[in-house]
């Protein structure tokens, strides 16, 4: 009896102590969530495997999304970097539909709307925010195996042969009524009755590793949304009724799955461990619960998207409060043929320092000339994420945007491929061939195009990207292209609007400042380059002199041994 009571007051003691600990740590979450609200996130490229972050989006997210941002216009405007600027999520739900959400823009208005109204409860609610990201804070992220490979082929999911578990997990409690009667011999029971146990729950663990996590990061993930539906959350009631109908559909799964709850196999000294192998209590929620679970995978997939639905956006109402100057886009959702495609004041960068903002204003397809380096693949750039991040994140970097609704896709960042085989050329026919195949008179899109057709010889270019470009301006589009050849502007004038950039050129250096203007740029500065650049004289004055006679005979002089 001694020993029983011992053993209570041990527990008790244990309990307390994990209560205190509890307690300490929620408080320093609290203060690290508090602290981080509005600022940038402390992120580098290798924080994130993209592989793992884009299983949702490749698994569910696109296949539920009429319109999906494809992995060339992704890369032109440096998605990754993007999304690693701003990932400030606490799971990996977050980490994934943050992704799956930047590549799935919005193009009706109620969806947009529930997105804004959710990110504008997080900014005006601290309280309730605080106590979400509590709750998502302490789940955490779980960077290996994750759930959200359920929302593919489920296949991989099976039973495990045999079960003899059931018996074996009793084996610890027949020996403890022994040690009423003879301490020594219940003692050496109990303990030979564990070493089997868990010496038959590493070997089992091993058939089903790979499956179990999954499993168990699957349980834990309702138990969350439960924890979350148990919170004050009814100032956004298109959740609050999608969660609790989620939680009714799912509620077998948990409860079948509840004795895994807070088990994470991979650290090893929690004392959770004990107990799971004790009692083979991973194995039991493994076969109660997969079964359920391959019969639930569409609302399991729906309850991982709306958890993460409330980290990414939380993640989303931090950043705009990272920001100097930013808007809430205006999409009109009805409009006539007359009105603007974009009337923005101001427009910037995320991803550029000390950005110079500029004007957007395209009704007509426009033709942006200038310089090398004087800005154009940035303005091109600007204007399609700004247009993206108008349709996912509610959010601006502008003084002020007004569009109809966009769906952007470009041509920029294009490269040889050694490894397919392919030419420049070849990649650039491909691209352009891609924009026409997606082009529909349902939502207009915003193509982007950076110097169409550069990859072949000075002729056909100019007589290919003016046929190009005069073809898809008759398309449902909205188009801005950047070219170096102001021979477009001669052949497209009256089809195209014209800005340039400009630069100023002195002895010592060629400056910039970013400024767009109206019309057709009158300037060059690739020779001027070279002499800044320190190139011989002789160079830079024939390169001068050669230009002069091309453009006054409109031929090109052979050059002549001296």
């Amino acid at each position: 009896m001694d020993f029983i009571y011992a053993a209570a007051i041990f527990g008790i003691f244990v309990l307390i102590s994990l209560l205190i600990d509890r307690g300490k740590r929620d408080g320093r979450i609290l203060k690290r969530l508090r602290d981080q609200w509005g600022k940038l996130p402390d992120n580098s490229p290798d924080d994130f495997g993209f592989r793992r972050v884009s299983t949702f989006f490749r698994e569910y997210g696109k296949k539920n999304a009429r319109y999906v941002i494809d992995d060339t216009t992704w890369n032109d405007l440096d998605m990754d970097k993007f999304y690693t600027l701003i990932n400030s999520t606490h799971t990996s739900m977050g980490d994934e539909v943050l992704y799956s959400l930047l590549r799935t823009p919005l193009y009706d208005r109620e969806s947009m709307e529930d997105r804004l109204r959710l990110i504008r409860y997080w900014e005006e609610d601290p309280e309730i925010r605080e106590s979400v990201q509590m709750q998502l804070a302490r789940f955490g992220k779980y960077r290996d195996k994750g759930a959200s490979t359920l929302m593919g082929d489920t296949e991989h999911l099976k039973l495990r042969a045999g079960n003899w578990f059931k018996l074996f997990t009793f084996l610890p409690l027949f020996a403890l009524p022994v040690i009423f009667f003879n301490v020594g011999l219940g003692m050496l029971l109990l303990i030979l009755a564990v070493g089997f146990n868990v010496l038959y729950h590493e070997k089992a663990i091993k058939e089903i590793d790979s499956k179990i996590s999954i499993v168990t990061s699957a349980v834990s993930i309702i138990a969350l949304a439960g924890r979350i539906s148990g919170l004050d959350i009814r100032g956004i009631p298109s959740v609050t009724s999608r969660l609790d109908e989620l939680l009714k559909s799912l509620k077998e799964v948990a409860k079948k799955g509840s004795p895994s709850l807070f088990i994470n196999k991979e650290v090893a000294d929690d004392p959770a461990t004990i107990p799971k192998m004790v009692f083979l209590i991973d194995i039991w929620s493994y076969q109660a619960s997969v079964l359920l679970l391959r019969q639930k995978v569409d609302d399991f997939a729906r309850l991982f998207e709306l958890i993460g639905l409330l980290d990414a956006t939380i993640c989303l109402a931090s950043y705009r409060r990272t920001l100097d100057e930013w808007c809430v886009p205006k999409i009109a959702w009805e409009h006539d043929e007359n009105m603007y495609s974009i009337e923005a004041s101001n427009v910037r960068h995320p991803l550029v320092k000390n950005c110079v903002g500029n004007p957007v204003l395209l009704k007509k397809p426009v033709l942006v000339t200038g310089s090398n380096a004087s800005g154009k693949s940035t303005y091109l750039k600007t204007v399609a994420l700004n247009t993206l991040m108008a349709h996912t994140a509610g959010t601006c970097l502008a003084e002020s945007w007004t569009s109809v609704p966009l769906f952007p896709i470009t041509s920029m960042a294009l490269r040889d491929s050694i490894v397919n085989g392919e030419s420049y050329f070849i990649a650039e026919i491909k691209s352009l061939k891609r924009i026409f195949q997606t082009v529909n008179p349902q939502i207009r899109c915003l193509c982007v195009i950076d110097e169409v057709l550069r990859g072949t010889n000075t002729v056909e270019r100019i007589a290919a990207s003016s046929r190009v470009l005069h073809s898809l301006a008759r398309e449902n589009v909205c188009l801005i292209a950047a070219t170096h050849d102001q021979e477009l502007a001669d052949i497209l004038d009256g089809i195209y609007e014209n800005r340039h950039f400009e630069e100023t050129v002195t002895e010592s250096e060629v400056s910039f400042d970013y400024r767009i203007r109206k019309g057709r740029a009158v300037t060059r500065n690739a020779i001027k380059l070279l002499k800044v650049m320190g190139f011989d004289p002789g160079i830079v004055s024939d390169s001068m002199d050669a230009v002069a006679r091309f453009e006054a005979t409109r031929h090109w002089n052979r050059i002549e041994e001296a």
